[in-house]
């Protein structure tokens, strides 16, 4: 599961962020989901790789990641 402790974990600082992550929208979404975001935002895979680990199209993955307001990684 996605935790907010410990944030230097990720390749963004969280504090550097125009608007905070929405962490309540992040935690109403099923564990597949979650695990996705959560190695996405360490930078451990792609956001294509973690839409697939989520099971989902690139596209809707990417809607999720956008909604809950985490960084796009290049």
């Amino acid at each position: 599961m996605v935790q907010e402790i410990n944030k230097k974990k990720y390749w963004f600082d969280e504090q550097n962020l125009l608007k905070p992550i929405d962490w309540d929208y992040v935690h109403t979404l099923s564990n597949r989901v979650q695990n996705a975001l959560e190695l996405y935002m360490r930078g451990d895979v792609s956001i294509g790789r973690a839409a697939e680990i989520a099971r989902l199209p690139y596209r809707e993955f990417d809607r999720i990641r956008a909604i809950a307001r985490i960084p796009i990684h290049h």
